[in-house]
């Protein structure tokens, strides 16, 4: 009797997940940051995206672009969590999979994942995970230029079905990354071209101004809030120069680290992949027995030990697979290798996490222009 009375119980707080509310705090890209993952206001979300064709057919764009790690969108995560630790791997594997379609489309420069906000790229998207549980992924994406100007601050969400997991070969949430790369290239056809060639010339002066706000600070000015070049240097510039060439080093930095980003998803891909499909077997098993227990009192057979069963299956089997994410997840941390690179004459070693090691990467290129200057 004992356990048939903690049924109810263990239906309302599994039925929980994704029925709460929860109110959003700022983060410091300007995205908002929910309290809990496992708790959505699923009013707040868009319609789900329709199925796409990537667009791939117009022009190559010059423009380089940097797609920083997702934010996790909890509050004061905590690494021993699983659930907190799972919503990290989750922002560096979106980040990914953005970056894999941006690629895809063949229509930009570059494309690179950043460990963290930077004026390396003239075009540099932040996300910040709303929810994810397998069936639902929300998450709101802000792009802005090296100007400052705003190409897409919304909010995308994705449904997918358990058939959506079938093909393993391709990521089942893929309309919401397709969406967001179209919506980026129409921003793209809207600009004239004399504002893409200020842009070209502002992202240049902006990366050069935060390695080395004294020289280059006259060069840039601000009008309504947009960066304009105020000047702009000479092509024989030794100073742009020196720029351009440690510009060329953290490209090699950021690229030795993106290997490791792939790493990421061979190692860990599969795992999360039957993770959330798990979640999404167990919101559907839920959703249906909700429905049939709406509106009526929760009945003696059907608290029976066959239907406590099967909650208890679907509810163990995303433990299982969260609790194995979980230590894949802090291995790959733990074991995450140095990023060494040769600077001239010199070898540089960096340990630490990936956002650790781009943390030291900036304060040494910062030690380097100044040396170069004179000033240490």
């Amino acid at each position: 009797m004992a356990i048939l009375l903690r049924l109810p119980t263990l239906m309302l707080l599994l039925a929980a997940v994704g029925l709460g509310c929860s109110s959003p705090r700022e983060s410091t890209s300007g995205l908002p940051v929910y309290e809990n993952p496992a708790v959505a206001n699923a009013s707040a979300w868009p319609a789900p995206v329709a199925k796409a064709t990537l667009q791939t057919e117009l022009k190559q764009l010059p423009l380089e672009v940097g797609v920083v790690v997702f934010e996790e969108g909890i509050r004061n995560p905590d690494a021993r969590d699983a659930r907190d630790k799972l919503r990290s791997v989750e922002t560096r594997l979106a980040a990914t999979y953005l970056r894999d379609v941006l690629t895809e489309s063949g229509q930009w420069g570059a494309v690179r994942v950043l460990p963290a906000a930077s004026h390396f790229a003239a075009l540099t998207l932040s996300g910040a995970i709303v929810h994810s549980d397998g069936r639902h992924f929300v998450v709101d994406i802000k792009a802005i230029d090296a100007t400052n100007r705003v190409w897409l601050d919304a909010r995308f969400h994705s449904q997918v079905t358990a058939n959506d997991y079938l093909d393993v070969t391709t990521e089942p949430f893929r309309a919401l990354f397709v969406s967001i790369a179209n919506r980026l290239r129409v921003s793209a056809d809207n600009l004239a071209p004399t504002d893409m060639a200020r842009l070209m010339n502002v992202a240049d002066l902006r990366y050069a101004k935060e390695l080395a706000p004294d020289a280059f600070a006259s060069y840039l000015t601000e009008d309504n809030g947009y960066l304009k070049p105020n000047r702009l240097p000479a092509d024989s510039d030794p100073m742009m120069a020196r720029i351009a060439r440690i510009r060329n080093q953290e490209a090699l930095f950021i690229d030795t680290v993106d290997e490791q980003y792939v790493d990421l998803g061979s190692e860990l891909g599969p795992t999360y992949r039957l993770w959330r499909r798990s979640s999404l077997e167990q919101a559907d098993y839920l959703e249906e027995y909700t429905e049939r227990a709406s509106g009526r009192e929760l009945m003696a057979r059907q608290g029976s030990f066959a239907a406590m069963q099967q909650v208890y299956s679907a509810y163990r089997s995303v433990r299982i697979q969260e609790q194995d994410l979980f230590e894949l997840a802090t291995g790959f941390d733990n074991e995450t290798a140095p990023t060494v690179l040769q600077m001239g004459e010199n070898v540089v070693r960096l340990g630490g996490t990936l956002d650790e090691q781009y943390a030291q990467w900036r304060r040494i290129l910062g030690q380097l222009i100044a040396i170069e200057q004179g000033s240490l």
